[in-house]
């Protein structure tokens, strides 16, 4: 019998195979993302969702990524790690789509970190790709294996060899690729990101690998360099470039103690002073600087859902399943 609710799944202990923590999938349960997700991938899959769901992973090749030119980067860097390309949907990361995404962080967000994410994310079209963790013998799911070596969106909680400081990313929303957590959450963000498409990618979770998914994944990201601009995405290059086409001496001082650390960034104002300065405030340059000085999060809130961590899989707060 298919589960058809987050309540039903509550209800037995089924939802250890999607998420390590049961008030997330509680949070979830009157999800109509989620709702659809789940149902799409059982009508698709059968008993074999969770399954199926635990060995993939979902990797969105966002726009900075694109103008940065190094999603080829990335896909070698990822396929280096065990993790092989299986189908990409190329789609549009709308303000529904970031809203839907991050509903369950974003209540700590400032009103400047959530127009600066969805001028990023729409900034143009990302890749999204489905991936299987060829691992022989995992003992996580592919979703979290994959947003482990991603790294955080912070760079000062990265290392050296997370994807993104990989990647060059230096800012904490110009972040270049995002990546579901684990299961119950690769259900939810496909129903956001695809709607009705996502049926297309639980069918290609039941069907091996395509000899040819990887140069078609190659062939989505050539589209996309040709249709874009490139960019440096250096930050201090962004400075350089903005402050040489101001002018006016009062805004220079604030952007000079803004730079510095001495205050935070507003951003209607900064983009204001870009308009009348003739720079464009949705460019790169703009939202760079942005990312990386604006305030992020409102104080004292916590967030309605956060990261599982690796350690309440392994040991069994969530259950991974057996290969076939």
């Amino acid at each position: 019998m298919f589960p058809t609710s987050a309540h039903e799944l509550l209800r037995d202990e089924r939802w250890r195979s999607l998420t390590a923590d049961q008030e997330k999938l509680r949070a979830y349960a009157d999800d109509e993302w989620f709702k659809s997700g789940l149902d799409a991938a059982y009508e698709v899959l059968g008993d074999d969702a969770s399954r199926l769901v635990q060995r993939h992973a979902v990797l969105v090749i966002q726009p900075d990524c694109i103008a940065g030119r190094t999603a080829e980067r990335c896909v070698e860097h990822v396929r280096g790690q065990g993790f092989e390309p299986v189908h990409t949907i190329r789609f549009h990361f709308g303000t529904e789509q970031t809203a839907g995404i991050w509903h369950y962080q974003s209540n700590i967000s400032t009103q400047d970190s959530l127009d600066i994410a969805d001028q990023v994310c729409g900034r143009g079209d990302s890749l999204l790709v489905l991936l299987e963790d060829t691992t022989a013998e995992p003992v996580i799911p592919a979703s979290l294996r994959l947003t482990d070596l991603k790294g955080r969106s912070n760079p000062a909680k990265r290392t050296e060899h997370h994807l993104r400081t990989i990647l060059g990313a230096e800012t904490v929303l110009v972040v270049l690729v995002h990546t579901p957590d684990e299961p119950v959450d690769l259900i939810r963000e496909i129903s956001v990101l695809l709607g009705t498409r996502m049926r297309e990618l639980y069918a290609a979770m039941a069907e091996p690998a395509s000899p040819g998914a990887a140069e078609d994944l190659a062939a989505h990201i050539r589209d996309l360099y040709a249709e874009s601009d490139p960019h440096d995405l250096d930050l201090q290059a962004a400075w350089d470039r903005v402050t040489a086409r101001i002018a006016d001496p009062e805004v220079l001082s604030t952007l000079d103690k803004v730079r510095h650390g001495n205050e935070k960034l507003d951003w209607p104002w900064f983009t204001g002073s870009l308009v009348a300065a003739g720079v464009d405030p949705r460019g790169w340059d703009a939202l760079l600087i942005g990312s990386e000085h604006i305030e992020h999060d409102l104080p004292g809130i916590p967030r309605l859902v956060d990261r599982v961590s690796i350690e309440s899989w392994t040991n069994g707060e969530g259950v991974l399943l057996t290969r076939a």
